[in-house]
């Protein structure tokens, strides 16, 4: 291998782990410096730095970055997992690839993939791809080991098994997190999976959230509980009716999703004023 002709020593070390934090690859690297790849992962692991994983450098490859890793509870990584729970992207090949897709499945509602992207930005710097598959098939996705392990750090996905962790559902339900921030996190799973009935005929009005999955149901439910929001719950479904708690949920939660929100408004009207 050509020897590197460049600086050396102290200087060389400091060149090498600079360009390799700014996000260039091993491979370049190792081109660039004319080193043998067990020095270069020497050098860079003498300066504390971390190796990254294949993914994670087609990550930078592809965005010039890397994502950006908050700790804690934003009102905006809320938003993210809890619309994950209702409509959740999980591709059939993610266990079996190992891949670290991360996205919904919007449906004909482009407000919501724009929303969830937006909100997705806002937390992570990094914008997820807009597609669609087939008729009223509107995705939003990205694949990132990191954003992947971020997520799992607070809940698990799955269709039938998600939910928050204790100990994240327990930090929810304390003092430290508002009602406000909590009721923004449920307008995900609400934008997800929450409909609006109203049957003239039987004169009933309702917001209504469903799921197979009863845990995670329960879950949503104290969380309703903790913002004060009376609802009745059911074996697959919660359900939020009266005038004064459809106004209560239109003011604490209500929907990112415009045909939604107008549909909730219009039936809202439709009470007596007395």
């Amino acid at each position: 291998m050509k020897r590197w002709e460049g600086k050396s020593g102290i200087v060389f070390e400091n060149d090498l782990v600079r360009d390799y934090l700014e996000g260039a690859s091993q491979s370049f690297l190792a081109k660039k410096f004319h080193i043998e790849w067990s020095k270069l992962r020497q050098v860079l692991l003498s300066h504390g730095v971390l190796i990254r994983g294949k993914s994670q450098q087609m990550f930078i490859d592809r965005f010039g970055r890397s994502p950006t890793i908050r700790l804690g509870l934003s009102r905006s990584k809320l938003y993210i997992i809890f619309a994950m729970f209702g409509d959740g992207l999980r591709p059939t090949s993610q266990t079996e690839r190992r891949t670290h897709i991360i996205g919904i499945a919007a449906g004909k509602d482009l407000d919501f993939a724009e929303n969830w992207i937006s909100e997705f930005e806002q937390e992570y710097s990094v914008q997820p791809a807009l597609r669609t598959v087939g008729v009223n098939n509107i995705q939003a996705s990205i694949s990132s080991l990191d954003i992947w392990n971020d997520l799992h750090r607070y809940a698990f996905f799955g269709t039938r098994s998600w939910g928050l962790r204790r100990s994240v559902l327990k930090h929810l339900l304390s003092n430290k997190v508002s009602r406000t921030v909590v009721g923004y996190g449920l307008r995900g799973f609400f934008d997800a999976d929450g409909s609006v009935k109203y049957e003239i005929k039987r004169a009933s009005r309702q917001v209504t959230v469903g799921s197979v999955n009863s845990e995670g149901l329960k879950q949503i439910s104290t969380l309703l509980d903790k913002i004060g929001l009376q609802h009745s719950v059911y074996k697959d479904s919660i359900a939020i009716f009266g005038r004064q708690n459809l106004s209560d949920y239109e003011r604490m939660i209500g929907f990112g999703i415009a045909r939604k929100n107008e549909a909730l408004n219009n039936m809202i009207s439709t009470f007596r004023t007395r």
